[in-house]
């Protein structure tokens, strides 16, 4: 934990470890308020820590972190692109082709 002053309190800032530390203790006792006196941290500030605990978990379960949902979802974006581009070479050829079949059927 460090501390930062401002301009009339102590503003503490939490280490990764000092967080879970203080998670797992809190688990171990019955009351949150131990924990809370003990680190002399507010309720609602474990109560924060516990939710992005509680998300990052989601994410993990899930199989997916947040860099591998962006590369697939920038993926899934260029083949979209790539998808439109041959769509239209498509609709550019079909229009060429209908246009020789009504030359030559004119020419019969």
């Amino acid at each position: 934990m460090t501390t930062t002053q401002g301009s009339s309190k102590k503003r503490r800032n939490w280490s990764v470890e000092d967080k879970l530390n203080i998670i797992r203790k809190h688990f171990n006792k019955s009351k949150l308020i131990e924990t809370c006196d003990e680190f002399r941290v507010h309720p609602n500030m474990i109560s924060h820590w516990w939710k992005m605990i509680l998300e990052a978990g989601k994410e993990a379960l899930s199989g997916q972190t947040k860099r591998e949902q962006s590369s697939k979802e920038k993926l899934l974006k260029n083949y979209e692109k790539e998808l439109a581009k041959k769509n239209e070479i498509i609709a550019e050829l079909s229009q060429e082709l209908l246009e020789l079949k009504k030359k030559q059927n004119g020419r019969a």
